[in-house]
């Protein structure tokens, strides 16, 4: 079974917390190098398109719920302009990676929040290590 980013990087803060207080540096430092080099090493979920395979997949039903809201606005509006409405389609939407709505929205800002907020988080870690 393959992990989801996000779910290795839980994985990783898990493993980090189980480190002794003498080797909790080396192993905050460790993981994140290897997040940091997850993509090159594993070339994840990779679809194909160029323009955006270089950025990791964010699920949708793992952001923030503003950001939620937002999207599910959106892409109701485009689904209703399509004539593609229906409860079933928004809620596979909704549970999709936010990348295969890139033919009904535009998602670059999304991903620019997501990638934001994740090297805030990664700044605020080290922070709190240091």
């Amino acid at each position: 079974m393959a992990m989801t980013r996000r779910e290795l990087i839980q994985f990783m803060d898990e493993l980090v917390e189980l480190a002794s207080e003498e080797n909790k540096q080396r192993a905050i430092y460790i993981k994140e190098k290897f997040i940091s080099n997850f993509r090159i090493i594993r070339e994840y979920e990779r679809e194909g398109k160029t323009e955006i395979a270089e950025l990791p997949p964010y699920y949708i039903a793992a952001m923030p719920d503003l950001i939620q809201e937002e999207i599910k606005a959106k892409v109701i509006a485009a689904l209703t302009e399509c004539g593609e409405c229906t409860p079933e389609n928004v809620e596979r939407a909704m549970c999709s990676k936010i990348y295969d709505l890139s033919d009904l929205i535009d998602i670059k800002e999304y991903v620019r929040r997501m990638e934001e907020e994740q090297q805030r988080k990664a700044e605020q870690k080290r922070g709190k290590s240091r």
